[in-house]
C-alpha cells in the first residue's frame, strides 16, 4: 500500500471517530428505529459511500451538507427497504433538504450536473 493510501486510510479513520457518534445519533432519530444492529448498518452505509465518494467530498465546498445528503439517501434506502413509506412521507415532509439530493435512484450528491446516481453504487469522481 503507497504512503498516500495510508494516509488516507488513517485520515478516515480518525473522520470516523470524529463523526460516528453523531451519524449514529441523526439516523436513530430519523428512522426512529431501536434496534441498534440495524442502526449500525445504515451508519456503516453512510461510511461506505463516504470512503466511496472521498474525492468528492475533499472537493465540498460545505463536507458536512454532502455528508447530510448521503446520510439522508442511506436512511430512505433503508427505510424503503423495510417498507416504512409512512416515514418516508414524515421525512420528507421535514427535512430541509432538496428532495433531488435524496431522491432513491436519482438526484446527485455535489453541486454540478452530474447525471442521477444509484444509491447502491459509488459516484464517479
Amino acid at each position: 500500500m503507497s504512503d498516500e493510501s495510508t494516509d488516507q486510510l488513517l485520515l478516515f479513520g480518525q473522520f470516523i471517530d470524529l463523526y460516528y457518534p453523531s451519524i449514529f445519533s441523526a439516523i436513530s432519530k430519523l428512522t426512529g428505529l431501536t434496534d441498534e444492529k440495524e442502526l449500525e448498518l445504515i451508519t456503516v452505509n453512510v461510511f461506505d459511500e463516504l470512503w466511496k465518494n472521498r474525492d468528492i467530498l475533499l472537493k465540498e465546498v460545505r463536507p458536512p451538507a454532502f455528508v447530510y445528503r448521503i446520510l439522508i439517501r442511506q436512511v430512505f434506502a433503508h427505510l424503503q427497504k423495510l417498507g416504512y413509506e409512512d416515514r418516508i412521507m414524515a421525512l420528507q415532509n421535514t427535512v430541509l433538504i432538496d428532495p433531488s439530493f435524496y431522491a432513491l435512484g436519482s438526484g446527485s450528491l455535489s453541486n454540478d450536473d452530474r447525471p442521477p446516481v444509484d444509491p447502491d453504487k459509488p459516484l464517479d469522481p
